[in-house]
């Protein structure tokens, strides 16, 4: 690192790096850490009900396919787990083993066929187009999405799988977002300039850069405010107070 410095050439740290290895080794002299503003919690909502959950550990379903965004999977099940839900990642493949959109690895905890065995508080489906596409021949997973509807339980897409939502009518009489290609679908159900869009107990968002606020978004909705602004205090990262 200190040859890289002194040859000029790029370097840099995350998190807690800078402090306990740059610093040190001093390669933050005369340099400034820096902050960017964003509205980091850029959602709207439509008929506001609370997610009860009745005083028991949310349970939140992810199911993944061969293309799924490893982003959006690994980020939401990330900062579920650190909320303290019960998250649990479903494979609608034969194995558990899954290839995600740019070759990463993931392990999901059980196949789809067997999610069946119990209720799900919230099911959320993650991006990417080939992985959307196999999510949506999926069965078992089209009947758990009909009985979570029914329910009046919690459900929502990332990006690209809202087509998943719309195809099996799970969209109706409902406001949604979604990545630019799948949005312009839904005509005037479509919502514009909004990361996240809640309308109900249905959850949606854009994509990729947007499933950190979507996460602490769910975090908000299942626990409060306060839990959310807890756990994204630990990943660093800005979130309003209200």
């Amino acid at each position: 690192m200190c040859k890289q410095a002194e040859e000029n050439r790029l370097y840099g740290a995350i998190c807690a790096a800078p402090a306990v290895t740059l610093l040190p080794w001093g390669l933050l002299k005369k340099k400034k850490l820096m902050r960017t503003d964003d509205d980091n919690a850029a959602k709207k909502e439509f008929n506001k009900v609370e997610w009860s959950v009745d005083h028991h550990t949310p349970s939140v379903l992810i199911p993944i396919a061969h293309g799924s965004e490893e982003i959006e999977v690994v980020t939401m099940v990330d900062i579920l787990r650190r909320a303290k839900a019960n998250v649990t990642v479903a494979s609608v493949e034969k194995s558990l083993e899954v290839l995600a959109s740019q070759g990463t690895k993931i392990v999901a905890d059980i196949l789809i066929s067997d999610a069946q065995e119990s209720a799900h508080d919230l099911i959320i489906l993650p991006g990417g187009t080939a992985g959307a596409q196999r999510l949506s021949k999926s069965k078992v997973l089209k009947k758990l999405l009909k009985e979570q509807n029914s329910a009046g339980r919690i459900y929502g897409a990332v990006c690209s799988s809202l087509a998943i939502l719309h195809k099996q009518g799970l969209l109706k009489d409902k406001r949604a977002t979604a990545h630019p290609s799948v949005l312009d679908k839904l005509k005037d159900q479509a919502i514009n300039g909004a990361k996240v869009v809640i309308d109900g107990k249905l959850i949606t968002s854009e994509g990729l850069a947007t499933v950190t606020v979507l996460a602490l978004i769910i975090v908000s909705k299942l626990y409060g405010n306060g839990r959310a602004r807890s756990v994204a205090e630990g990943l660093v990262f800005e979130y309003p107070k209200k």
